[in-house]
């Protein structure tokens, strides 16, 4: 089978969710493409080339996602859609949501502008709250904390009590919404004071 790179990309993204994002090397990967490994290097750079192609494709397809589970949807409903998602995104593709995790070189323009469309989709899905400034990027690194340290915690097979793990998900997604409310509540109260002035 010819070796282009989508064909590295998909292999590679297969044994980073095997293996781990570290785990993954030129050498297994030209071994999993059936290639010898200087061949590959007529391809990509290098591992950190490699590990930047499956960024962006992460990048990529979590916001795709992430957009489709809440057309039509706003307030606790988007937000919930989208937590869910991005849950079931990092679960299922656990070495690729890793590429997705690291800031990207300022110079890397590509890269940046993927993280960028990303974070709107977030952004998007909060804009119901009204939230402003600094409320903001608090409740994005809260919603993005929130998914990233359960699925982090899975992953490593902490979360050993019989409790069911999707409740204990739901709980947080919740307590996450009502604080959302919560911080919401006086934001609407002057903007509707406003408008009645």
């Amino acid at each position: 089978m010819r070796v282009n790179l989508e064909r590295i990309l998909e292999e590679a993204g297969g044994l980073a969710n095997r293996r781990g994002l570290d785990g993954l090397s030129m050498n297994d990967l030209a071994q999993a493409l059936n290639i010898r490994t200087p061949s590959l290097y007529s391809h990509v750079a290098g591992i950190e080339a490699v590990k930047r192609l499956l960024a962006l494709h992460g990048l990529a397809e979590l916001d795709a996602m992430m957009s489709r589970v809440t057309i039509g949807k706003s307030g606790p409903d988007a937000v919930r859609a989208l937590l869910n998602a991005y849950r079931g995104f990092a679960r299922k593709n656990p070495g690729i949501y890793a590429a997705t995790i690291p800031t990207p070189p300022r110079s890397d323009r590509e890269w940046s502008s993927a993280v960028d469309r990303l974070m709107d989709t977030l952004h998007a899905s909060l804009q119901a709250y009204g939230l402003q400034g600094a409320e903001i990027i608090h409740a994005l690194r809260g919603l993005r904390s929130l998914v990233h340290g359960f699925v982090s915690l899975e992953a490593s097979g902490a979360l050993k009590h019989p409790v069911d793990r999707d409740e204990s998900f739901d709980w947080l997604v919740e307590s996450f919404l009502a604080a959302l409310e919560k911080m919401a509540a006086p934001l609407r109260a002057k903007q509707t004071g406003r408008t009645r002035a």
